[in-house]
């Protein structure tokens, strides 16, 4: 007799904390590493009714990446493996290595939680299971010293240009900063119209030009936009537009 086969060994790249397939809960959505600090914590918790198994590393993000891959970081998280029982917080420490950095401004790496549930014992004869894993990933800024201007004036350094082209509008998105600057929202008004676009993220000290889906003779007036700060919370900039 066929084996039947319950559930669907999957991982799930999640990017944010707290989502409904995810029982291990972050406290941040992010983290931001300081090289001021040679060690920090971040708090797991988990929400599910049973135990898991936890096994935490950090990444260049690489979808397919494990512990194995993650090669040179300059973050080691401990314990990298333990087991987390229902209802149960666990503070992970963050510890400093000694790889080098670019110091003149941010790196980015991901941080990695994969969610290993229990094997039902408690199934009919002649039935498996497999339960499904969850892996959950969170952006990790690793922070020099001494960086200018400071993180809170990152919002209002952001430079915005229109770019005419025959027939065709776009947007320049300048970051002259030395952080990364992510964009929740982006929002390009002008007379009786509004477009929303798609900044994403910009690495520090690059630039992006956006398509703006729209007839060239359209003038935008302004642009207000939304950047995630190091809390995991939208801080508002508006400025005028010009070409």
């Amino acid at each position: 007799m066929m084996r039947k086969l319950i559930g669907l060994t999957m991982v799930i790249g999640l990017f944010l904390s707290g989502c409904a397939q995810a029982g291990v809960i972050v406290e941040s959505s992010r983290v931001v590493f300081s090289a001021a600090d040679r060690e920090r914590s971040l708090l797991l918790s988990n929400g599910n009714t049973y135990p898991v198994i936890v096994q935490i590393w950090i990444d260049d993000g690489a979808p397919d990446g494990t512990p194995e891959t993650a090669g040179e970081v300059p973050v080691l998280p401990l314990p990298g493996l333990f087991r987390l029982e229902p209802g149960e917080h666990k503070n992970v420490r963050l510890l400093a290595t000694q790889i080098k950095q670019p110091q003149d401004r941010e790196s980015l790496y991901w941080l990695n939680i994969y969610e290993i549930p229990p094997i039902d014992a408690n199934l009919p004869p002649g039935v498996s299971a497999v339960k499904v894993a969850v892996r959950l990933q969170l952006k990790m800024f690793y922070r020099p010293q001494g960086l200018t201007p400071e993180v809170d004036t990152l919002a209002e350094l952001q430079q915005f240009t229109l770019v005419r082209q025959p027939g065709r509008l776009k947007l320049n998105v300048n970051n002259p900063s030395p952080y990364f600057a992510t964009f929740s929202t982006a929002r390009v008004s002008g007379g009786n119209k509004s477009i929303m676009l798609d900044a994403g993220m910009l690495a520090p000290f690059s630039h992006k030009t956006l398509e703006m889906n729209t007839e060239a003779a359209w003038q935008p007036e302004s642009i207000s936009y939304t950047l995630i700060n190091d809390e995991g919370n939208g801080v508002v900039g508006t400025q005028s537009l010009k070409d």
